[in-house]
């Protein structure tokens, strides 16, 4: 009796097998990538949110330096000033400045 010989076959990569490989790396390809872009989505979110959190306590710490600055530029405090370091207020020197002009 004689032997056959078997010779095995390369395997070759068929259409269908090419194209459920590049089906499996598609899938895994966009879970990762979806759940890279909803992390960095989560991460902008949270970066504008600290951003309106600073900039609501900015505005409040600018209106209350804007009261701070009309109360120490008023005249009164000014006229208390000067009164208490001896000056005295003469009419014919005092000149009034308006805004824009």
């Amino acid at each position: 009796m004689k032997r056959k010989k078997v010779q095995k076959r390369k395997r070759r990569l068929t259409m269908f097998g090419f194209a459920l490989t590049l089906l499996v790396v598609s899938l895994m390809a966009s879970i990762v990538s979806g759940l890279f872009l909803r992390n960095y989505n989560n991460s902008l979110v949270m970066k504008i949110e600290d951003t309106k959190r600073e900039t609501a306590l900015l505005n409040e710490e600018n209106e209350q330096l804007s009261i701070d600055i009309q109360t120490l530029s008023s005249k009164d405090r000014v006229y208390e000033i000067a009164s208490a370091a001896g000056l005295e207020k003469q009419d014919n020197n005092v000149q009034n400045v308006v805004k824009g002009e």
